[in-house]
This record gives structure tokens, sequence and C-alpha cells, in this order.
């Protein structure tokens, strides 16, 4: 069961509206929520709210003709500003094409609804087209968080979608 975002305000709205009749309560809806929104039922990874850690991150497939690396730096903070900023760069390198670098020294983390269940991550925007969004496997005994890369064409279509492994911590 997947609710939009209006249909669940609304849906809390009413569960928290006070009531005058005598009516029981009705079931509560975080309790709903949890048992209906899992995300591993279909997959064996879901995106986490918590920030993709420091370190470096890799995606390699079999052949070696895709790489995917991510370097996100130390937290980063100016006194008197709210704001916490990382240094992250981005390299992909694909056999027969260009190698697409990126980088930012002000990726600030926020929380966006990520395809293709809209599920909340925490994300790192390096360029209007690149995003890093902060993952964790599914199942017993998994416990290495994950980072998913994601990058646009031009068209604004994805163009790569991976998951990086951390390789290494500062």
């Amino acid at each position: 069961m997947q609710m939009s975002v209006a249909a669940l305000l609304a849906a809390l709205l009413a569960a928290c509206a006070p009531r005058t009749d005598g009516e029981a309560p009705r079931d509560p809806i975080a309790i709903q929520l949890a048992t209906s929104d899992g995300g591993c039922e279909i997959d064996s990874v879901r995106p986490t709210t918590g920030a993709p850690a420091e370190g470096l991150w890799l995606y390699e497939n079999g052949t070696r003709e895709h790489r995917v690396a991510a370097i996100i730096g130390p937290a980063q903070s100016v006194a008197g500003q709210s704001q916490v900023t990382r240094r992250v760069e981005t390299l992909e390198a694909r056999t027969g094409a260009d190698t697409i670098r990126l980088s930012s020294d002000t990726a600030s983390l926020r929380l966006e609804f990520v395809p293709p269940f809209s599920r909340p991550a925490a994300v790192y925007s390096i360029a209007p087209i690149v995003r890093l969004a902060s993952y964790e496997p599914c199942g017993p005994g998994q416990h290495q968080p994950l980072i998913r890369y994601l990058r646009q064409d031009a068209d604004g279509r994805v163009a790569t979608d991976v998951l990086l492994q951390r390789e290494a911590h500062p």
C-alpha cells in the first residue's frame, strides 16, 4: 500500500482531530504505515535518512568497463552558521566514453523522496545531474551501508543508477 504525501497528511490530520462524540479511537496510523512500509519486500536494499559516511565509495561492474567512485570529505561548519557542508567528489568512467568528474566544496545533506517507491533518503546533490543517496541492505546479517549514485542525462532521464560500497575510511 503506497500513500501520497497529501493522502498521508489528510489521514494524520483526521486521526489527530479531537473527538467529542465519545467514539473509540481508530487504529493508530503509524502502526499501519510501519507494517506496510518496510521497504524490503521487493528489493534487497532500501533508502535511509542517515548521512552517507566520510570515505571512499566504489562501484565496478564485473568486466571493469564501468566504474564509479565517490569521495565524501569531513563535515565542515562555519561559526555562526547552522549549515554543515562537505567536500564531495564523484568520478564515472566507462569504456569508450568521456570520464565524468564532478565536485562540490559545499555539498549539504537534505532529505529527498527517491524512486522507485518515493521513500525518504539522505541525499547530497553534487551537480544538477548527480545525486548521492544513502541506502542500507535489507535482511539479517547485512549491515554495510551503501550509496546510490544517480546521474541524469541532458534530457533528465536516469543514465546511471548504481550502488557504491565503502572501500576506505578516513
